[in-house]
């Protein structure tokens, strides 16, 4: 089924081209210096961006049109969306993709039922990117959308939270692996203190680099060969945030 059937593929017609579907400087299959722009420019979809993102701001309710979308959170919905995603991908001619666990699959309150989904839907994205002759950049596990990751999850003072985002950093991994990932992605964005007044840093940096080494090791047990990326955002949500790496101006 075609989910945007009066959409062309978009193809380089070169800067004097008048068609809205088309791209007017990059050409995918200019060399450059002995390679494509297609391998110096390794364009890779969002997953959350392009699938997930109901495009809403503080002032009103989510304005995307996506009439293939319910916004029910189960794997069937889950599935479809894969589907869309994937055409999406071959019509802008984008050779890569990345995700958090919970933008690919649903959030089912519920650890096993929740991988269980995750597994399913890594299995069709499997066989949707060899179809499609696409890859997968890296991904990661969204440790900061659920209200239990309110106060971190490496750095969370509760144990059975700590627990639960190791579960679920390693089933990310698990579908990171599976589908050739070539990198496997952090971003605490909620690990970090809400107040000085109740806080002990050096225990909660503590438990964020025993979950950090978690990681490591579970990779190194399965075989995992791809780069590691934590990703900081310094002031992005807030300013307590514990993986920041620079100072903002």
């Amino acid at each position: 089924m075609a989910f945007f059937p009066d959409i062309p593929k978009v193809q380089y017609e070169g800067p004097g081209s008048k068609n809205p579907f088309a791209f007017k400087h990059y050409n995918p299959d200019e060399l450059i210096e002995g390679k494509t722009m297609r391998d110096h420019m390794r364009f890779a979809a969002a997953y959350w961006h392009v699938m997930r993102n109901g495009l809403s701001d503080p002032f009103g309710g989510p304005t995307a049109v996506t009439p293939w979308d319910d916004n029910s959170d189960t794997v069937d919905m889950a599935l479809k969306r894969a589907d869309v995603f994937f055409e999406f991908l071959d019509k802008m001619d984008i050779d890569y993709y990345c995700f958090h666990d919970r933008d690919i699959s649903p959030e089912l309150n519920d650890l096993a039922k929740s991988t269980a989904a995750l597994e399913k839907v890594t299995a069709h994205l499997k066989g949707l990117q060899q179809t499609h002759n696409k890859k997968l950049l890296w991904g990661t596990a969204c440790l900061f959308s659920h209200p239990r990751y309110a106060q971190g999850a490496g750095t969370s003072p509760s144990a059975d939270v700590f627990a639960y985002g190791a579960a679920q950093v390693k089933a990310a991994m698990d579908a990171t692996l599976a589908l050739g990932g070539e990198g496997y992605t952090f971003w605490g964005g909620r690990e970090g203190y809400s107040t000085l007044l109740n806080t002990d840093m050096k225990r909660e940096l503590d438990h964020l680099a025993a979950l950090l080494h978690l990681a490591v090791d579970y990779a190194k047990k399965i075989g995992f060969k791809g780069q590691f990326y934590i990703e900081p955002k310094p002031r992005e949500p807030s300013t307590h945030q514990y993986d920041s790496d620079s100072v903002p101006a």
